[in-house]
């Protein structure tokens, strides 16, 4: 318990020191008030927005978005990555396309979007699922083709072939990456949707934020801002803590322990 503590500590010391740092220099007019508003404001106008203003339903809405472009993301980019990966033609077919698009801001893409599909949820959806598309695919991409030929030879030579060759070989070799790969697609996600509802939404976090600022409601904007930084810090540690238990031949390989060919094939 008392390394727990003692990592709980290193981890959050800088970030509470910011913030006390922030509320005493807010509170003394060493900020301007006017565009510094103190954290126990933002916590209180925080609270009372989500029970008793639209930050509530803009938050679930932001939500709904964000789920249903990462679950179609990670489906479609974790399929045509293997697919890229392990078959030549898949790649050369599809590689020059995700290589070019992958570059480009996909909040740019939106009225494109919105001129093809019209100005409405699936608008924003098909934004956040870009952003998140590419870097999953691209990522698992990789990690296929890093994977050490001498593990796949000798997975084969075990019996894993077919079916058993992705479910009980090439998958466990790679998760570790892709589970990486999702965590990153998963914060580009939100990103993206939260910047494409502040330019062409009526409702969700981003046009929230938008709508306190042409307000001047400098409080409800810190609101906003303080909630999307909660989903992406509890996200990320929703990762964290689903990856031991999800991948849990991962920390045993990580120390030393037996080869997943051996659990695998």
């Amino acid at each position: 318990m008392n390394r727990i503590v003692r990592n709980g500590a290193e981890l959050w010391a800088i970030p509470v020191l910011l913030l006390i740092v922030w509320e005493i220099a807010t509170r003394t007019g060493l900020l301007d008030p006017r565009f510094f508003i103190p954290m126990g404001d933002v916590v209180l106008t925080t609270i009372d927005q989500l029970f008793n203003g639209r930050l509530g339903s803009d938050l679930l809405i932001t939500l709904g978005r964000l789920g249903l472009a990462f679950a179609l993301a990670a489906a479609t980019g974790i399929a045509l990555g293997i697919a890229s990966g392990n078959w030549r033609v898949v790649e050369w077919l599809t590689r020059p396309i995700t290589d070019t698009i992958y570059p480009l801001p996909k909040i740019a893409i939106l009225p494109l979007f919105i001129i093809i599909v019209g100005r409405g949820e699936f608008a924003f959806v098909l934004t956040a699922f870009a952003t998140a598309f590419f870097q999953i695919t691209i990522s698992t991409r990789s990690s296929v083709r890093n994977v050490d030929p001498e593990l796949l030879e000798a997975g084969r030579n075990f019996g894993a072939h077919g079916i058993r060759y992705f479910t009980r070989l090439l998958f466990p070799a790679i998760a570790p990456a892709v589970f990486n790969g999702l965590r990153l697609g998963m914060a580009t996600c939100l990103i993206t949707l939260v910047a494409a509802e502040f330019v062409g939404a009526d409702s969700g976090l981003g046009s929230m934020i938008y709508r306190a600022g042409q307000q001047f409601a400098m409080d409800q904007v810190y609101a906003g801002l303080v909630i999307v930084g909660v989903i992406g810090l509890l996200v990320n540690l929703l990762f964290r803590a689903a990856e031991p238990l999800l991948l849990p031949w991962q920390k045993r390989h990580s120390a030393g322990g037996t080869s997943i060919i051996a659990g695998g094939a």
